[in-house]
């Protein structure tokens, strides 16, 4: 046997780094070619991580919350003799005999993949903690994710499972350590620990706010119209399209800014990001090129969108490259709220719940659908006129639904 240090790579993304969320092996298993060994995290992607060899495990380096460098050694193995020649040739690696000394090995980007060889099932952690909390052995669910990996639904439709677990919004993935005295220590790892770090980043922003409310009476009926012909809308994909339509018209809102170099990229394309709330913490897919796309368009890329995200299966690219953000916390009960601006985006929507209130319609009190709305700007490229004028699009667009239509 040789020893093959198994190191991080790069898995297509320019990461420096990752950090380890699970391991799926332990010190003196046996592994097979492939076979998953680890779930790390990088840019708010998980990625299961198999092994180019088969073998014992020797070494695993780092512990769940641990951060690697690209490069550094994350599992040594000693490889069985049929599989290292067969390794050092595919990744590059001389070796003159199948019990040389330790061979460093790296997987390619592309070879980072979902497969299981050995029995074990393929699924996130959040999915593998729903399996848990139901009582179901998740190695004897059918998996109908792509290369075979159970998602959530295949869980729940396990010999018919019952469903009093949320599947949609749950605690964070942290591990609680029991101190002394009765204080619990929570680490912040895995998607946590990202968010605060993105979060600590975007509050060094100077936001100005503008609050707006809207009769969102039409929009409404425009969306029972569309739905009695056969379509299935939310909301959101409207609101989508007011504020896609308004960023055309105020191109200093789809913009990212280079606060090193002092200076901002203005986009002529719309690349908007959905935040969505995961089990594991709150994600922002972002739908590149969204101008130009109709209502049910976007509804049906939105639906695509959010379920990559809540399955964590988002690819580093639907994760990336966000020109102005929209968020709509109306939809979780929530009637208003201060969205934050993700760095180095210079904007953000938000909507809140659509909830009946008395206001004035023709110099008379009536009770109407009202739709809250806020939008935050960076006051370093936008000032309050702008501001004013921008949210005061959005707020047009939603009053004649037909037109976004």
């Amino acid at each position: 046997m040789s020893n093959f240090d198994f190191t991080l790579p790069d898995v297509g993304e320019g990461i420096a780094e990752a950090e380890i969320i699970e391991w799926l092996v332990a010190v003196g298993d046996t592994v097979a070619v492939d076979q998953v060994v680890a779930v790390i995290e990088t840019d708010k992607s998980q990625i299961e991580m198999p092994t180019p060899v088969a073998g014992t495990v020797t070494a695993l380096n780092g512990k769940p919350g641990d951060v690697i460098k690209v490069g550094d050694v994350l599992i040594s193995i000693a490889a069985s003799e049929g599989t290292a020649a067969v390794a050092t040739t595919t990744h590059g690696h001389a070796s003159t005999s199948a019990a040389a000394a330790t061979t460093t090995t790296s997987v390619a980007a592309s070879s980072v993949v979902v497969n299981n060889s050995v029995g074990r099932a393929l699924a996130s952690p959040s999915t593998r903690r729903v399996a848990a909390q139901l009582g179901i052995d998740i190695n004897a669910v059918a998996g109908t994710g792509p290369h075979g990996r159970v998602t959530e639904a295949d869980v729940r439709g396990h010999n018919n499972a019952p469903t009093s677990v949320p599947s949609s919004v749950g605690a964070p993935a942290i591990a609680p350590t029991l101190a002394q005295d009765g204080v619990t220590i929570v680490p912040l790892i895995g998607l946590r620990r990202q968010i605060a770090q993105s979060m600590t980043q975007a509050l060094a922003i100077p936001h100005i706010l503008e609050f707006k409310e809207i009769d969102a009476t039409a929009l409404l009926a425009e969306r029972e119209r569309l739905n009695n012909s056969g379509q299935q809308l939310s909301v959101t994909p409207f609101l989508m399209k007011a504020v896609i339509n308004a960023l055309l018209l105020h191109p200093t809102f789809n913009a990212r800014f280079n606060s090193e170099a002092n200076e901002v990229a203005q986009f002529d394309a719309v690349h908007l990001g959905i935040a969505t709330a995961t089990n594991d913490g709150l994600i922002v897919p972002v739908l590149h090129n969204a101008q130009g796309r109709g209502v049910v368009e976007l509804g049906a890329q939105l639906d695509e969108l959010a379920e990559l995200a809540k399955s964590r299966k988002a690819s580093p690219e639907q994760l990336t490259g966000g020109t102005f953000s929209l968020t709509n916390f109306g939809s979780f009960g929530t009637w208003l709220g201060t969205p934050v601006i993700r760095p180095p985006e210079v904007g953000i929507a938000g909507f809140g719940r659509i909830a009946d209130k008395v206001i004035v319609v023709d110099g008379q009190p009536a009770v109407r659908k009202v739709l809250p709305i806020v939008v935050a700007a960076d006051h370093r490229i936008n000032d309050g006129a702008h501001l004013g004028a921008f949210a005061a699009e959005i707020a047009q667009q939603l009053l004649n639904p037909e037109g976004l239509v």
